[in-house]
């Protein structure tokens, strides 16, 4: 069996070349009776097929969590980093984290560290970068690891919440408003015809499903385009420093949905802050990496201008004293830093916000369910309303 390699030398010097052996395993010893530490040993059999391009799935968060923990794993049962960037180059769950696992195993071959080489990878976020780069210092990079695996984990279910809690309200009114529509221009004015043969007037309730039949008729598509161009506008202004702002600004001020944001917000801001100061990273270090993963604009900003006053000699607990921030969360994190346990009280404070999350998102879906039962049983009500009218109108003739 023929086997290509890539392995270093006595001076530390890449070798690559191919060899043959009965097994792999045979193949690695091989090597190192040549005097060579070897890095990657794979199968190179004569006439093997050539690997196809495989359809580019998209990487998931649950995908980047994997890998880093595989790769923790790796590292925990000895391999070398090498050796398990080389695994995962061949076994990783979507072709493109097989292909950055070959980008930062080159890196790492070239004596680049780890921390760099995710630096440039844009399937991880930078905090992967940051913790990998204390984790270096410290001799700790699988902890690190698995530690930015739960992360990246925590941010998904945390963004998954919200979303279906927005999604299926979302979902009813759309299909409502569909039905809606189909009824008041399709079968209202067959039915409105059939009574003007009749001679009847119609009811009041039927002549305003008529007129409204009448404009969705005339002006539908200009109604449907507008909605549509209003939607493009808020996605292009969400992605505006000011647009973003301003929508936040808004969806905060909402009753109920604002709390559960910003529950959400302080539960990322508290577990990714826990998670620095228990990787080893400095306070002023952790708050420049906290900043740019906050999901809204309005705490970026908190944890920016927090960082500065931290800089010029503030507590934290004051550094955070703004509207944004609740007045418990401050009480709690002043006494963490009278205690020295700073680490400890950000990572209670994460757990706290996240029952909070989770007490507003049921309060939200509970408020939200009867709402649409007001609005879509209104809306097919008043139809309903207006057909038996009108029955009843030629019934009594």
């Amino acid at each position: 069996m023929r086997y290509s390699y890539d392995a270093l030398d006595a001076d530390g010097s890449r070798v690559a070349g191919v060899l043959e052996a009965p097994t792999e395993t045979e193949a690695v010893d091989a090597l190192r009776q040549r005097g060579l530490f070897p890095t990657g040993v794979t199968p190179n059999a004569l006439g093997a097929p050539t690997e196809r391009t495989p359809f580019p799935w998209p990487v998931t968060s649950t995908d980047r969590s994997l890998f880093l923990n595989q790769l923790a794993l790796m590292l925990r049962s000895g391999l070398t980093l090498l050796s398990a960037l080389q695994s995962l180059s061949k076994n990783a769950s979507k072709p493109a984290l097989r292909a950055s696992a070959r980008r930062l195993g080159a890196a790492v071959r070239e004596g680049r560290s780890l921390s760099a080489a995710l630096e440039a990878e844009r399937h991880f976020p930078p905090v992967i970068a940051r913790l990998a780069a204390t984790a270096e210092a410290t001799g700790e990079l699988e902890q690190a690891l698995s530690r930015g695996a739960e992360l990246i984990q925590r941010r998904a279910e945390l963004r998954r919440q919200l979303v279906t809690s927005l999604t299926y309200p979302t979902i009813v009114i759309l299909a409502a408003a569909a039905v809606f529509v189909f009824l008041t221009t399709q079968v209202v004015p067959k039915f409105a015809a059939l009574l003007a043969q009749r001679g009847v007037a119609l009811p009041w309730s039927t002549q305003v499903l008529l007129d409204v039949s009448a404009f969705l008729t005339a002006y539908g598509p200009w109604v449907a385009g507008a909605v549509a161009l209003a939607g493009v506008g808020l996605l292009v202004a969400w992605r505006t420093p000011a647009g973003r702002g301003a929508l936040e600004s808004v969806l905060f001020r909402v009753p109920v949905l604002g709390g559960a944001l910003q529950a959400a917000a302080m539960t990322h801001l508290m577990r990714t802050l826990a998670l620095l100061l228990r990787s080893g990273l400095p306070l002023i270090a952790s708050l420049r990496t906290l900043g740019p993963t906050s999901p809204f604009l309005r705490y970026s900003g908190l944890v920016e201008h927090a960082r500065q006053a931290v800089i010029r000699g503030a507590s934290l607990a004051r550094a955070f004293d703004a509207p944004l921030f609740p007045r418990l969360g401050l009480s709690v994190l002043a006494v963490g830093e009278d205690t020295g346990s700073l680490d400890e009280v950000t990572a209670e404070l994460g757990e706290f916000y996240d029952q909070r999350l989770q007490h507003r998102l049921r309060t939200l879906s509970s408020l939200i369910e009867p709402a649409l039962l007001i609005v879509i049983g209104g809306m097919v009500g008043f139809v309903y309303f207006s057909f038996f009218q009108a029955i009843f109108r030629v019934a009594a003739r």
